[in-house]
């Protein structure tokens, strides 16, 4: 035996009602899901994505040797593995023919007479030191610099004696916060962290506020570097007069001027 049911008009009313949503509901999700899915398979080649930073290449900082015969100039790239930056020193003739490796390293500055060029590169103790590269065929390189953090704006005097170059030295904070009663060896969360300056802190750096920038001078064979600026004060990059006597250089020396 059949039995058949009828639905009353507000049942089916219901019915109808209920496929319509489970179809709006199944078009939504179609029409929300679908397209990404479909673009992800019919995207060209090249298509800019979030990921393509960490394959991208720059070049910059191209320098002319004194004969104007060749270009050396620093090219980077993302170093996925321990997300840092990474770069090396690359060589071309003028004309853009023969671009080649050079050495690791950035920074690089031709010597006044070409036969060398400056640059800075990991070396001993850890962390960035200033280099020097003879540009014969033999190639020769000798660590120039043992400091304790990482110089910059390294530039020649003029009569290929000196190297010029900018490094953080440490101040002693104004006051410290020390945490009373911790055992000796005890592993506690550090101290807080006081900061009283406006610049404290730069990007892919860390904080700067406990060094201010001073200026040095060390022979180009090497030796122990010279400070020729102090005070709590930060100091740009160097410029040589011609005659090799002077070096020219830009500082705020005002209170509180961090």
């Amino acid at each position: 035996m059949t039995t058949t049911t009828r639905l009353s008009k507000s049942d089916q009313h219901v019915r109808h009602l209920t496929a319509f949503l489970t179809t709006l509901l199944l078009t939504v999700v179609v029409s929300a899901a679908g397209p990404s899915a479909l673009e992800a398979q019919n995207e060209p080649d090249g298509t800019l994505q979030l990921e393509s930073y960490l394959d991208w290449e720059w070049v910059a900082d191209p320098r002319v040797s004194p004969d104007g015969e060749q270009v050396i100039y620093e090219r980077t790239w993302v170093d996925k593995v321990h997300d840092t930056r990474t770069s090396s020193i690359w060589i071309m003739n003028a004309d853009g023919t023969r671009n080649r490796h050079l050495v690791d390293g950035s920074n690089p500055r031709w010597a006044p007479d070409g036969t060398r060029i400056a640059y800075t590169a990991d070396g001993e103790p850890e962390g960035s030191q200033i280099w020097v590269r003879w540009m014969d065929a033999e190639g020769a390189t000798t660590q120039v610099t043992r400091v304790g953090h990482a110089p910059g704006s390294v530039s020649w005097s003029p009569d290929g004696e000196w190297l010029a170059f900018s490094m953080d030295v440490d101040s002693e904070p104004a006051w410290t916060l020390n945490p009373p009663g911790r055992p000796e060896g005890a592993e506690w969360t550090e101290a807080p962290k006081v900061v009283d300056r406006l610049d404290y802190r730069q990007d892919r750096v860390g904080y700067v506020d406990e060094s201010y920038r001073h200026l040095f001078v060390v022979p180009a064979e090497g030796g122990t570097p010279r400070q020729l600026t102090d005070g709590d004060w930060d100091h740009g990059s160097g410029t040589w007069s011609p005659d090799g006597a002077e070096l020219y250089f830009s500082s705020l020396r005002v209170e509180d001027a961090a």
